[in-house]
């Protein structure tokens, strides 16, 4: 995509390299990985797991709900226009809607009130800077092939899927691909890593590196003895991309799995080590195991039924 603006984000870069496998040499400051991430996991053990699932037999299949042409927008859809929604029945107005305030980029004629209710909702959990980085969202309502898609600067979802996966997709979306690929994206001053999304480097200085050098020795291939379980969702196993964006929306709203899971996985330990110290929103739920997990690598963490309360912004220093 053109025009892309670099955003300098104030965090000092606490776990910048994170990897994986001991021995991989990954870390800019040469650390060995074993060392930090038994620094960032606070020491937990790892163990065996229950047995998973074959892929085939993952809950909602594998057919995922991103774009993987290159980047988080399909080609085609660059130059979509939306189209018009549905006229609802004329309702009198009520108070609270009169005196509600959009995010001038969610605030359409087209766009459905209760889709900008929860737009607007989702989207002020990003800082300023990174909201202000979006330029263009849709929402669809032709039933398009892909529920959510988003780059740095554009998010499109499907506005024919309930409101509970609307949000879920939408978080996905702007809180994982919009916040790792739009907010956190380094200097060219600091040359190129071996990380792209598509034709676009992975800056060098780029704190999402540290995330993906978790799972991942470039932007298509896992490191060696990587396994379902050290991924949030099946989906999160495609690319590090897909990776982030699913590990935040099972931080955000599935924290007391992610939790537990983490206390036995180192992988997943760093991920979420990774989301605290990054990510400028609180879970949902709290470190607390919420919810037990029943020992299953869910394919689409989108689908997970969730019951929202509006979670916190972080203060980053």
């Amino acid at each position: 995509m053109k025009g892309r603006t670099f955003i300098v984000i104030g965090i000092a870069l606490a776990i910048s390299n994170a990897s994986g496998p001991a021995g991989a040499a990954v870390s800019v400051a040469q650390e060995t990985a074993s060392a930090r991430i038994q620094a960032l996991s606070g020491g937990l053990p790892t163990v065996s797991l229950l047995p998973l699932p074959a892929r085939t037999d993952w809950p909602g299949g594998p057919d995922g709900h991103e774009a993987r042409s290159g980047t988080r927008i399909l080609s085609k859809q660059r130059t979509w226009q939306p189209t018009p929604a549905p006229v609802p029945a004329v309702r009198k107005t009520t108070t609270e809607e009169s005196k509600r305030s959009y995010l001038a980029v969610v605030d359409q004629p087209d766009i459905q009130e209760r889709h900008k209710i929860i737009a607007d909702e989702v989207l002020r959990l990003l800082p300023a800077s990174c909201t202000n980085q979006i330029k263009n969202f849709y929402v669809r309502y032709d039933k398009p092939e892909r529920r959510g898609l988003a780059g740095k600067d554009t998010i499109i979802v499907d506005g024919t899927i309930p409101d509970e996966e609307f949000r879920a997709v939408l978080i996905h979306e702007a809180l994982g691909h919009v916040f790792d690929l739009g907010c956190l994206q380094g200097s060219p001053l600091a040359g190129n890593s071996i990380f792209k999304d598509g034709n676009e480097p992975i800056f060098r200085n780029d704190a999402s590196l540290s995330f993906y050098r978790i799972s991942w020795t470039d932007s298509a291939h896992q490191r060696a003895g990587a396994k379902a379980e050290d991924f949030a969702s099946g989906y999160a196993a495609s690319d590090p991309f897909e990776d982030l964006a699913e590990s935040t929306i099972y931080y955000v709203l599935h924290n007391g799995e992610f939790t537990q899971r983490a206390m036995t996985n180192t992988s997943l330990a760093t991920k979420l080590k990774w989301l605290q110290t990054f990510l400028p929103v609180a879970p949902v739920s709290s470190g607390a195991l919420s919810a037990a997990w029943d020992g299953t690598v869910p394919w689409d963490a989108t689908k997970l039924a969730y019951t929202w309360k509006k979670p916190a912004i972080v203060a980053r220093q």
